[in-house]
């Protein structure tokens, strides 16, 4: 008998599934977003990643329920059965075949269980209830189209473009986009240089500089990615110095105090028992430049502290010349409440700068200088 069960399915990130969370002594995983119909889906604790075949996994409940199918968990067979309209599919986890319509349909991956979580592999099913699955390799974005939308206008990225309910400074922006909340748009910039000549809006710089080109920036949002895959993923009993080398390769040039400050960090890890997880997830289209030579990209995060000794210093964030200063911690909120094992959402303005001259495009980094918490806000994720 089948169980229509809201099974907990959520995805676990790809950091953590691969190594275990944060085994700093691997490559950080390429991050993956899925945009179905032009909108993204916000996953709620992680995002989905790409196995040893190279094929994408997914949490299946949050990518079928977009499609309008129900999914269900039976435990006794460990199978997943996903209906939509006429199509049926059970796929069964540790399995490489499943069943679509009662007849045997091999696959070459699997669909597998890690830490209570379950995931399927995301063409095969998506292909079966109907929809057509693209691969964006610069981006590494899946493209899932169900339906057909000859009105609908997109970027270049794929993503709906909204043209109702806007945000009060939707000047500021070359678009808004249909999965992005006003919230986000509204939320205040970071603080500026005093000659408003020398700050810069999205819509400005995508309108008239040369280096606002989408070849330049995915490079910068590759190097987001990959930088909040270690940043908001750290694991005491894990951890090494191959982390700190791995977050310094992603941050700016010409400071040669990065290393240091995140091999401190390393051993602070170590001796606060921190183990954190997360994810940050880069908007492309909303970036700010201060005027100071910084440029900001809001991003959406997700991170749960599940444990530490002191509330102290949990992220790596903000670095001091000479040293992590434990005492001061400018931008870490310390004086937060964060408990343990809740996962908590916000957004903020991630520092990138660089130090070339003239032709940059290529060169941006993520800023020594980075943090969560200099422009932010946060709340507890439902």
């Amino acid at each position: 008998m089948k169980k229509w069960v809201s099974a907990s399915l959520a995805v676990m990130m790809a950091f953590g599934l691969m190594t275990g969370i944060s085994n700093a002594a691997a490559k950080a995983p390429a991050f993956v977003s899925v945009v179905m119909d032009g909108q993204k889906i916000w996953f709620p604790d992680a995002q989905a990643f790409i196995d040893e075949n190279n094929r994408t996994l997914v949490p299946v409940r949050f990518v079928a329920e977009k499609m309008n199918a129900k999914v269900g968990w039976e435990p006794d067979t460990m199978s997943v059965p996903i209906e939509r309209g006429d199509q049926r599919i059970r796929l069964t986890i540790g399995e490489n075949k499943a069943l679509v319509n009662d007849k045997e349909v091999a696959f070459d991956t699997k669909a597998i269980m890690s830490g209570g979580r379950t995931f399927v592999p995301l063409r095969f099913v998506s292909e079966v209830l109907g929809a057509e699955v693209k691969w964006d390799e610069a981006t590494a974005t899946v493209h899932i189209k169900t339906k057909e939308d000859a009105e609908g206008k997109y970027d270049q990225w794929g993503r709906l473009i909204r043209t109702t309910n806007l945000p009060k400074n939707a000047k500021d922006y070359p678009y808004i986009l249909a999965d992005v909340p006003n919230e986000m748009y509204e939320m205040k910039y970071p603080f500026s240089h005093p000659d408003i000549k020398e700050r810069s809006v999205s819509a400005e710089m995508y309108a008239s500089w040369p280096e606002f080109k989408k070849e330049n920036i995915d490079i910068w949002m590759d190097r987001l990615k990959a930088f909040g895959a270690l940043w908001l993923n750290v694991d005491y009993r894990t951890i090494d110095d191959t982390w700190a080398e791995k977050l310094a390769e992603v941050q700016s040039d010409g400071n040669v105090g990065k290393l240091k400050a995140a091999r401190e960090y390393v051993d602070w890890v170590k001796d606060n028992q921190i183990v954190i997880e997360g994810y940050l997830d880069p908007e492309p289209s909303m970036i700010y430049r201060d005027g100071f030579g910084n440029y900001y990209v809001r991003s959406k995060f997700r991170i749960k502290f599940n444990h530490f000794k002191q509330l102290k210093t949990l992220v790596y964030d903000t670095w001091f010349p000479g040293e992590m200063k434990l005492e001061n911690d400018t931008w870490v909120p310390n004086d937060t409440p964060f408990e343990k094992g809740q996962w908590y959402e916000g957004y903020s303005d991630i520092a990138m700068g660089t130090n070339v001259g003239g032709n940059w495009g290529k060169t941006l980094k993520v800023s020594a200088n980075v943090s969560l918490f200099f422009n932010h806000s946060i709340r507890k994720a439902e």
